[in-house]
């Protein structure tokens, strides 16, 4: 690909991220600190822009420089695999979640933003803000991958402060969305459930913990039924709709958005993901939640009964522990 397809792909780009009524050159040199003649040259494509300048424009205005690059391919998208590195895995863990926290941070706010998830796991939005839930996941998976070695048992794994503070940051600005839609697999909390008891059977997990894990998914299962019944998170007021999927479905999809800004992931491996900002992606992805919706049932506000019955399934399968 050349230099001129680049940059034009570039300026197309931009021209769609700034506001309406706003002049891009003005726009260009404010967050450049260029000239009007450099920025003139540039948006001729006289002069092409610097990868530094790229980089600054993308991370001010929020330009995908991966769509930038993948422009004019077909059955193309460029992918961020946000794998853990194995040597250091709560450092990357932290970095992986703060990487989150500033996809939702650009569309938090934002009259249009949009959140849409489709789960057969509990979100991490919500487990994050419990101490033992959200060092059970972590553990789980360092314990599936030999490679890491830093724990033999659940009693071992610590949190860092600095892995705590991002799981907070996260945990907060995900209230922050307009208008955020779940769809759940009906067998969400006993999944976990039969991980925990695992765990707890070959003696990795102590009873003492066990209990502990229960108490706060008693509390997680309240907080969301709170959630459930006035369609609302109760602090930010920021709107939210759950429904309940009558099929299962193999993973979990998510997308984000906001006027000119998408943003897709898929989970894989327990707690690695996919994502994201191609548009031809994140619009299969929004499609693809979309035509879940079909299958499933709204107990956000409305739909009193099954949300009944849908929280005391819950209940029963937490007992279990």
């Amino acid at each position: 690909m050349t230099t001129d397809v680049l940059n034009n792909n570039l300026i197309e780009a931009l021209k769609m991220k700034i506001p309406d009524g706003s002049n891009l050159a003005n726009e260009l040199m404010d967050i450049l600190y260029i000239g009007k003649e450099a920025v003139y040259r540039r948006l001729r494509g006289e002069e092409p822009f610097t990868l530094a300048e790229a980089a600054t424009l993308s991370k001010k205005l929020g330009v995908s420089l991966d769509q930038v690059i993948s422009a004019g391919f077909t059955n193309n998208a460029m992918f961020n695999l946000n794998f853990l590195h194995y040597s250091e895995p709560l450092k990357t863990y932290s970095s992986i979640i703060r990487h989150y926290t500033e996809v939702l941070e650009t569309i938090a706010g934002d009259p249009e933003s949009d959140l849409c998830t489709a789960s057969n796991m509990i979100p991490q939005a919500f487990y994050l803000r419990y101490e033992y839930l959200s060092r059970f996941r972590l553990f789980k998976w360092m314990y599936q991958h030999e490679k890491v070695n830093c724990v033999k048992n659940f009693s071992e794994l610590q949190l860092t402060e600095e892995l705590a503070d991002a799981q907070k940051k996260f945990v907060n600005i995900s209230q922050e969305i307009e208008t955020t839609n779940y769809i759940w697999d009906q067998l969400i909390f006993k999944h976990l459930v039969n991980d925990i008891k695992y765990f707890q059977d070959i003696h990795l997990v102590t009873e003492e913990e066990v209990a502990k894990l229960k108490e706060e998914l008693f509390h997680l299962l309240d907080e969301l039924e709170e959630i459930a019944t006035i369609g609302k998170y109760p602090i930010s007021g920021k709107n939210v709709n759950i429904y309940i999927s009558n099929i299962d479905f193999e993973a979990t999809y998510s997308y984000a958005s906001m006027k000119n800004f998408e943003f897709g992931m898929i989970r894989i491996f327990s707690i690695n993901s996919i994502s994201s900002k191609d548009k031809e992606f994140c619009q299969s992805q929004r499609e693809w939640i979309k035509s879940l919706k079909r299958f499933s049932t709204n107990i956000s506000v409305s739909g009193e009964i099954q949300r009944i019955q849908f929280f005391n399934a819950q209940r029963e399968h937490i007992k279990m522990l």
